[in-house]
């Protein structure tokens, strides 16, 4: 009998099979597509081995004529089948939600709520994994989920980093499985539109010196207050406490003199940021940084501060809810002169 015939039938097909799965990937972009398909799939690499199982022993099936090698590649060709139905069933229904923090900065990871449910009412689904689309910028872990009951939701946490400041728009979630075979990856894709505005770094630094005030404007700031710095001596009324009566001064002049204080000064620093930039985007994005951390630092320790650049300027105030308002500010600045070096200062006041 003469096999060369029915040998050379499924080599072509053969070939193009090994050059699909083990040849080399074509790392250059593919067009875009016309149409989006609403389930993506992908072999893994048992799957390869599977399917290269499954030719050798077609062909196998074919030479001989064989029919236990027939029934041996029907029941292969089943288990596809059935891996296709039952990653079906799992994906179908999976509803997610994403739920952001309140606030994220650049390069710190963030903790975001994932919040799934299984909308059948009858079937589970197994092993499958949610994770967020890709987006530039973004570096995001997934979730996995071994189990969820029918009509069941379950919350997962998911640890998100932000790798640049501004405007991040999340355009939706990932839902892929490889259940039951681990022979491919099916995925669905869920649309959620949400948006974050991510702060700039804020880093421990050491604060610039700050100008000191001159003796003429401290007089100038000074006067009674409730303060602690003695201000002067004043004759006792009925009205004063007794306890800021000055003895020593009384039992001199035999009169009762009481201690007035000055008034507190208020801490005030500004932030001057000249947000020009000369080509090089590194060291804007670094004065950006630098002009938050600065913020930050004279915020938590009391100081009333503000912040003043080339397209903007916020009056000095203290507080975190003002720290905010100035990290907004600078997670959305921009260049505004080509010419120059972005510098970063800061003037007490």
């Amino acid at each position: 009998m003469n096999l060369r015939p029915v040998i050379s039938v499924p080599l072509p097909w053969l070939i193009i099979f090994f050059g699909r799965f083990f040849g080399k990937k074509d790392k250059t972009p593919s067009r875009r597509r016309l149409f989006k398909l609403p389930r993506s799939l992908s072999v893994t690499t048992e799957g390869k081995w599977f399917i290269a199982v499954l030719f050798f022993i077609g062909i196998a099936a074919i030479n001989t004529g064989n029919n236990l090698l027939y029934l041996v590649l029907a029941a292969l060709l089943s288990l596809i089948i059935v891996s296709g139905i039952m990653s079906e069933a799992t994906l179908r229904g999976i509803k997610v939600k994403r739920t952001l923090p309140a606030q994220a900065f650049k390069g710190m990871p963030v903790i975001v709520r994932l919040d799934i449910r299984n909308n059948k009412s009858l079937f589970p689904s197994f092993s499958f994994r949610v994770k967020e689309l890709p987006s530039s910028g973004l570096k995001a872990d997934h979730a996995y989920v071994l189990k969820l009951k029918p009509s069941d939701r379950i919350v997962k946490t998911a640890k998100y980093t932000f790798g640049k400041r501004g405007r991040f728009n999340l355009t939706g979630v990932k839902v892929t499985t490889r259940f039951p075979f681990s022979l491919f990856v099916k995925g669905k894709e869920e649309r959620i539109d949400d948006e974050v505005l991510v702060y700039p770094s804020i880093k421990s630094i050491k604060p610039p010196a700050l100008a000191s005030v001159s003796g003429r404007e401290a007089k100038a700031l000074s006067g009674r207050g409730d303060g602690s710095q003695l201000y002067g001596l004043r004759d006792y009324t009925f009205e004063d406490d007794s306890r800021f009566i000055h003895w020593r001064s009384a039992a001199k002049n035999s009169r009762l003199l009481v201690k007035e204080f000055e008034r507190e000064r208020e801490k005030k620093v500004i932030v001057i940021f000249d947000n020009c930039m000369a080509g090089d985007e590194a060291a804007f994005e670094a004065a950006v940084d630098e002009a938050a951390s600065i913020a930050s630092h004279y915020i938590d320790r009391g100081y009333s501060v503000g912040l003043k650049t080339f397209s903007d300027g916020i009056r000095p105030r203290a507080g975190y809810s003002h720290l905010q308002t100035m990290l907004r500010s600078l997670a959305l600045i921009r260049p505004v002169s080509p010419e120059g070096t972005p510098r970063v200062r800061a003037v007490g006041m």
